[in-house]
């Protein structure tokens, strides 16, 4: 790895190394000391109606799933039988009667509890699932493997930003998934500056006042872009990025909340929700309009980071430098990997 004392704060500082991109110890650092001490949005609460309806994820590398219990209480733990590492949920969604291994049929409860293991006299106090913390606010569930605060302590920045968003009243439009062959800093380098909009997304540029294109850094964990809407513009704008990879994208006809997973050191995965204010029928035409006009500027996004991840990885280009004017967010971004790769050796040493 390269000296992290040449990334210095200043008002052209260098960028990240290419290596970091893509290399797997880079990759090992960041899963643990970035994305398992942050919260991450598993799902809706509307999907868990019944006792055993259930959500699973992967957070950075670790298989996780969240289910209702009889008591109306919705609780996570690690997707992974204590007996022999099976996964017990195999569906992104579903419903389960029971929590029962696929493999050797070790049977949980919906507490974690292990209830049964044939043939076998073990303490069964002691092989409950692991648990992983588990959260509702404002209709949305997230989970957490070590979460440096509560949720509403780490969301508070965003939800004072959301406070005129009636989000528990809006509607799921459509829910998909955008896999790509990128780092996840790649893309999040990518969503922290605005500069290359009129470059990169030309429909977006039609919509919104560029001048008006404001990005605010709050602490270290914060960005916020607001933008006006253009005279017959499709959007006015307003995105929040919870670091590392929580997406608040507000619009004037409703919101997107986008959830960033990476799957390893070149690949991610980017869940888009869709929300509107009501589902009348006769709006659907407007609403896919809406929705596929959004879709079209995520994918422009995705098409430029998958250009930019093959040249990182090709050998010649090793470190930029970033501007303080228009990237102040990327600086921002680049800090707090920065932060945890020499937490990382700090507490390695």
């Amino acid at each position: 790895m390269t000296e992290l004392s040449r990334i210095v704060s200043a008002p052209s500082p260098e960028t990240l190394p290419a290596e970091w991109y893509w290399s797997e110890e880079a990759w090992q650092i960041e899963r643990r000391e970035i994305w398992a001490k942050h919260w991450v949005l598993i799902g809706r609460a509307t999907q868990f109606d019944a006792p055993g309806d259930y959500v699973s994820a992967l957070l950075a590398g670790y298989p996780i799933f969240a289910i209702k219990g009889k008591d109306g209480v919705i609780r996570a733990f690690h997707n992974v039988c204590r007996h022999r590492a099976s996964p017990l949920v195999q569906d992104c969604a579903g419903h389960v009667d029971r929590i029962s291994c696929p493999y050797h049929r070790w049977l949980y409860d919906f507490e974690g509890r292990l209830k049964g293991a044939p043939s076998m006299e073990i303490d069964k106090d002691e092989f409950g699932l692991f648990p992983v913390h588990c959260a509702v606010w404002r209709g949305l569930v997230f989970v957490s493997i070590d979460p440096e605060a509560p949720i509403e302590e780490w969301l508070k920045d965003i939800a004072m930003a959301a406070l005129r968003y009636p989000i528990e009243e809006l509607k799921l439009a459509r829910e998909f998934t955008i896999e790509a062959d990128v780092n996840w800093k790649t893309y999040g380098d990518n969503y922290a500056e605005a500069w290359h909009i009129p470059t990169i997304h030309p429909g977006l540029n039609a919509s919104i006042d560029m001048a008006s294109y404001k990005i605010e850094t709050v602490g270290n964990t914060l960005q916020s872009h607001t933008a006006d809407a253009r005279d017959g513009g499709k959007t006015d704008g307003f995105w929040v990025w919870r670091l590392p990879g929580l997406f608040f994208n507000m619009y004037n006809w409703g919101m997107n909340v986008a959830q960033l997973e990476p799957t390893g050191p070149r690949s991610m995965r980017l869940t888009y929700r869709y929300f509107v204010k009501d589902l009348d029928p006769a709006k659907q035409e407007e609403r896919d309009a809406l929705i596929d006009w959004a879709y079209m500027v995520a994918k422009e996004d995705i098409d430029i980071c998958n250009a930019v991840q093959k040249n990182l990885e090709a050998g010649i280009y090793d470190r930029g430098r970033l501007s303080g004017v228009h990237e102040n967010g990327v600086i921002q971004f680049q800090n707090m990997v920065l932060e945890a790769h020499q937490r990382y050796r700090a507490e390695s040493r």
